[in-house]
């Protein structure tokens, strides 16, 4: 399917009066970024006067619980950062400065480096860090062109996630971190964070280059640059970040809002992880900067938005939207720290938000007045009330996440995983040594010969930090101070910072029942399921300890005890039907028992850098589902146009279910497959029914995360 006929198909699924305001939207908007763009070529497009200098704080440093911190992990990640080595999205601890030398990606390299005279900043023992750069591939985009106009996947190997991913900052918290870890680190790292900070703001001025394409990442970034802020300011007792740097900080925060406000990802028919990003990092935004510049409208916007995205983005029994079990971390990470800052929000911000004006909000969607809100606010404690609805969901995130995480503490890959977060404060994951990383993935093909070749010297048996982007301990930690109850504070960092953040507020969620699923009677005729097949699994099972968990909204079902676990994928096509993160895995599963993985999801690899490879992944044929015809369970628009979105071809359905079996039906035109899951004392046994022949593939690839491949 070509641009035209993509677009035609999606146009004609738009009721006349949206599909009208698009269009106008769309031209008005090409005006004004015409008149944008040639000022912004024509002069500075930094603002030109100062914001107040931040002074507001929501992290009490002697109040966060830094005893689940390894030193040996600090003291490691610290010496990489400070080297300015990253390991970011499959890319190894590579060294990202203006000559370094690539590794590749599958054979892909680009040799456009450029002079380190190119950074606008220069500092005393500090070796710049090239911000435009995808240090994996090599390819660099131009750093003096405007935002709007960087290509994204026009070159095959270059993947321009990882220069976003580096700019998120998401090392930064941790580098603060660190300081409190082991003090003797403390001096270098502000050092080092005051550096980093002033070489970003210095060569990616606003709407210029890279790093301010995608608001999301500019959200994310905004928070995180915030919180290492609040942790080194406690910790600068030597002057380090003196009023200019606090200037230039505060500014750029304020910098940050204006270019979110200005550039939401908002859409009348689908709002993704993306628009939460924004109005996350609006939040945090808002929340520290002083009540200046429309601050406060900005403030009642996020908080009005925040609540609006959980009805939206969440189902009732907690699980996201996106139909990945990935994003649900991303989406539940930026709900549950947002909803924490909102509860812990500094007297006058309270003040704010009982006195903005909606009518200063120009933007889509519309500010409400307060009395339309669905937060309440009690002047006598200077407190947020949230609606009861939102804290029963948001307690629902965190159980969700509970339930589907295996004994080992992973979760199953279902849908897409590009290794996104909001933060990253404790390290998860284990030490390998550099030949045993090498050895264990494919895209680290010649990963110490690129060592050699960028004059990092290291052993063959030094250690490489090898993060395990499958556990979420650290996303469910953080319920475990505002909800207690089922979740178990393994990060003890991250049940800190929420229960700072919220300054000690409590939620008690009232509604904690999970929901009933329905059977769907489908009509099917039994006699036209000619084709059969039984799949068998012997283990020794207790099937008096197998709990049986159903998400019916989010279509994932488990049967796990404390040996056993199987989660069966029947997931819709999501996004409102868009796809644009889900897989063709309906029927699939993945299945563990006794410390092993017996079946498991591919996982998603890469995106846009290799287009084949985004939707091999995604395919049908890659996971251990009936294949019919070598059909797709779900089509997809040839090209890069068709990477993020699914044609709905498919539905999946609950037949029936019982205490230890579960049988589901997957419908596509004329083809019905009907697949039975059923747990027997000492055998798991699959059988799959077909009005047609069918096949499985065999699939021997597995990505553990973005970029990295088994």
């Amino acid at each position: 399917m070509n641009n035209i006929s993509h677009y035609i198909k999606k146009a004609t699924k738009l009721p006349p009066h949206i599909l009208f305001k698009k269009v106008f939207n769309r031209v008005n908007l090409k005006l004004r970024d015409k008149i944008q763009r040639a000022q912004d070529l024509k002069k500075r497009t930094n603002i030109n006067f100062n914001v107040p200098i931040i002074k507001n704080s929501y992290l009490n440093i002697t109040h966060l619980d830094i005893s689940g911190i390894d030193k040996k992990v600090a003291r490691y990640l610290q010496k990489m950062y400070c080297d300015h080595r990253f390991d970011l999205l499959g890319s190894g601890w590579v060294k990202n400065t203006y000559n370094s030398i690539p590794l590749g990606v599958e054979g892909y390299t680009f040799d456009m480096n450029v002079s380190v005279e190119n950074s606008k900043y220069k500092a005393e023992n500090y070796e710049p860090i090239d911000w435009q750069k995808d240090f994996k591939s090599g390819f660099r985009w131009n750093e003096k062109k405007w935002y709007k106009e960087q290509r994204i996947g026009h070159k095959i190997g270059a993947d321009i996630k990882v220069p976003w991913e580096l700019a998120r900052m998401q090392h930064l918290p941790q580098l603060a971190i660190f300081s409190l870890v082991d003090e003797s680190l403390k001096e270098q790292n502000l050092r080092e964070f005051k550096n980093q900070i002033l070489d970003f703001i210095a060569n990616n001025p606003p709407r210029m280059g890279v790093n301010w394409v995608c608001t999301m990442d500019v959200g994310i970034r905004a928070a995180n640059m915030l919180v290492a802020y609040d942790i080194f300011c406690q910790i600068d007792n030597i002057g380090l970040l003196d009023d200019n740097f606090k200037q230039k900080f505060a500014n750029s925060i304020y910098e940050h809002g204006l270019h979110i406000i200005n550039n939401l990802e908002y859409g009348e028919l689908l709002t993704s992880n993306h628009y939460l990003s924004d109005i996350a990092g609006l939040l945090f935004i808002s929340a520290y900067l002083e009540n200046f510049g429309g601050t406060d409208v900005w403030l009642a916007f996020s908080l009005q938005e925040i609540i609006n995205e959980m009805k939206k983005e969440f189902y009732e029994d907690g699980g996201n939207f996106e139909s990945s079990t990935s994003y649900h971390r991303l989406s539940g990470e930026l709900m549950v720290y947002s909803t924490a800052l909102v509860l812990g929000l500094k007297p006058e911000k309270i003040e704010a938000l009982s006195n903005y004006k909606n009518n200063r909000w120009k933007f889509e969607p519309k500010l409400k007045p307060l009395e339309k809100q669905e937060y309440k606010i009690n002047d006598s404690r200077n407190k947020i009330i949230l609606p009861q609805w939102f804290i029963d969901r948001l307690y629902k995130i965190g159980r969700y996440t509970v339930d589907i995480t295996k004994p080992d503490s992973e979760i199953p890959q279902f849908g897409d995983n590009d290794s996104g977060r909001f933060f990253k404060f404790t390290p998860v994951g284990s030490f390998i040594s550099n030949q045993e990383a090498e050895n264990k993935y494919l895209n680290l093909k010649g990963y110490l010969d690129n060592l050699s070749k960028n004059n990092i010297i290291e052993d063959t048996n030094d250690p490489f930090w090898d993060e395990n982007i499958l556990n979420h301990s650290t996303f469910t930690s953080c319920f475990a101070y505002l909800f207690n109850d089922i979740f178990k504070n393994t990060c003890p960092l991250e049940a800190s910072i929420v229960k700072n953040l919220a300054n000690n507020a409590v939620l008690l969620p009232k509604d904690i029942t999970y929901s009933q699923l329905k059977i769907n009677k489908i009509s099917i005729n039994d006699e036209e399921l000619k084709y059969t097949n039984t799949i068998k699994y012997d283990f020794e099972i207790k099937l008096e300890n197998i709990k049986f968990v159903i998400y019916p909204d989010s279509g994932i079902y488990i049967f796990k005890n404390e040996k056993f676990y199987l989660a069966v994928c029947a997931t819709p096509l999501g996004q409102n039907n868009f796809g644009g993160h889900t897989h063709n895995d309906k029927l699939g599963y993945e299945l563990w028992y006794n410390g092993q993985n017996i079946a498991r999801d591919p996982g998603t690899y890469l995106y846009t850098p290799i287009p084949e490879r985004r939707n091999e992944f995604r395919s049908t044929k890659a996971h251990n589902v009936p294949i019919v015809e070598g059909i797709e369970q779900n089509s997809w628009t040839d090209g890069k146009i068709g990477l993020f979105g699914l044609f709905k071809d498919a539905e999946c359905f609950v037949k029936d279910y019982g205490d230890n079996f579960i049988e589901l039906v997957l419908d596509h035109k004329d083809i019905k497959v009907v697949r039975r899951f059923e747990i027997k004392e000492n055998r798991i046994k699959i059988v799959d029914k077909c009005n047609k022949e069918f096949v499985y593939s065999k699939f021997n690839i597995y990505s553990n995360g973005y970029g990295k491949v088994i």
